[in-house]
């Protein structure tokens, strides 16, 4: 069966996680993805570069190839494999493209088709756009630190006003979606115009799309602004969380039903005093039963309820098994280890979650070499300069 990206080609420049899982993804749906390594990438360690976990992860369904873009015959290589591709996904600070020959200018002036997408995290313009940074920084300029550590959004702060951390990384998550979509719009664009275009992504610009656009945190007493008894998580008998959403009116009064206490429905946008006297109530209803217990009969009473599962308990829950999120891999070696698989779910063009190992670093250099044309003399003689390895 076919799959949705066949015979679309994907040069990857760079080790940034949201471009690599963007790349990924692509990968996943069919696409012949090409890795464009350096041979001395300050921001790869020795584990990522010899094939540890994240590079199992971030590079399966692609090809390797070592090209040290510093010697022009280097970039000679990298022009002969843009001229055959559809995209290249590049992750360096504003200006690298340029400097070393990757940059939109240069390869449409090679191939007027390609798309060239560059992935940063405050984009190509503006006063912050050589500011290097990770996930936290675009949150901090973005305003959610501050709205987390106000509670906004039950996000887990401490209602204090000050910062609050966590886990959650949005701009990465958010970012890659983001690079993924901009890729398929400009594939899709390029069949009614005939060219390629430039994509300049930021993932600070995501966090901000996905904010009250008034920059401020919602005023009054809306569900989502604060803890309530309806919107929370409490634990159980065995020590393990259950948690509820139940912002709706009609949610709300069947929580109250499952658990016996009907009378409660009537409190719904009570005093904040009220609630916290509901809270008390609910914490020792709780305890009661065990986790799994009270998922069992909450989640017959149409209401939004959830296990708080650990990782390795969603790893091995049956929603995620039913949805084939997750996927065992089998390595070179014979070991064994679980991937996420493929999210995205289409009839009749289905992706493949694994096809491919990562590669080992430069392991398909010869091939990609003598697929674009050069012959053996040729790549023996790149080889021996050490423009690609």
């Amino acid at each position: 069966m076919a799959t949705a990206l066949e015979g679309i080609k994907v040069i990857e420049m760079g080790t940034f996680g949201p471009s690599n899982l963007a790349t990924g993804w692509l990968g996943d749906m069919g696409a012949d993805v090409i890795m464009v390594e350096s041979p001395a990438n300050r921001a790869m360690n020795a584990t990522y570069r010899e094939g540890g976990r994240t590079r199992a992860v971030r590079s399966r369904n692609k090809r390797s190839i070592v090209l040290d873009l510093r010697q022009q015959e280097a970039r000679d290589v990298l022009h002969q494999l843009a001229k055959g591709a559809d995209v290249l996904v590049e992750a360096n600070r504003p200006g690298i493209a340029k400097r070393l020959g990757f940059d939109y200018e240069t390869l449409s002036a090679i191939n007027p088709r390609i798309i060239v997408c560059s992935v940063t995290g405050y984009g190509q313009s503006g006063p912050y756009s050589q500011i290097p940074g990770h996930g936290l920084v675009w949150e901090a300029t973005a305003g959610w630190l501050q709205m987390q550590g106000q509670g906004y959004g039950n996000t887990g702060g401490d209602y204090t006003g000050r910062p609050w951390l966590n886990y959650f990384n949005l701009p990465d998550m958010k970012g890659s979606s983001n690079t993924m979509v901009s890729i398929l719009l400009a594939l899709y664009a390029r069949e009614k115009v005939g060219v390629g275009q430039y994509l300049d992504l930021a993932l600070f610009d995501g966090v901000i799309a996905v904010k009250d656009p008034a920059g401020v945190p919602p005023e009054g007493d809306g569900a989502f602004t604060h803890v309530r008894p309806s919107w929370n998580v409490y634990e159980c008998k065995d020590g393990k969380y259950i948690a509820f959403a139940a912002g709706e009116e009609v949610q709300w009064r069947n929580l109250c039903e499952a658990i016996g206490m009907p009378e409660l429905a009537k409190d719904r946008g009570a005093s904040e005093q009220r609630e916290q006297e509901i809270i008390k109530i609910f914490d020792k209803t709780f305890k009661t039963r065990t986790r799994d217990d009270w998922f069992a009969h909450m989640s017959q009473w149409d209401t939004e309820v959830a296990k708080v599962n650990t990782i390795d308990e969603a790893k091995n829950d049956p929603q995620v098994k039913s949805r084939g999120i997750h996927v065992e891999v089998v390595g070179d070696h014979g070991q064994r280890e679980t991937q996420y698989g493929n999210p995205f779910k289409l009839s009749k063009t289905p992706g493949r979650a694994v096809h491919t190992r990562a590669p080992r670093l430069g392991e398909h250099t010869d091939q990609i070499l003598a697929e674009i044309g050069y012959t053996k003399a040729k790549i023996s003689h790149l080889r021996q300069i050490k423009a690609a390895i």
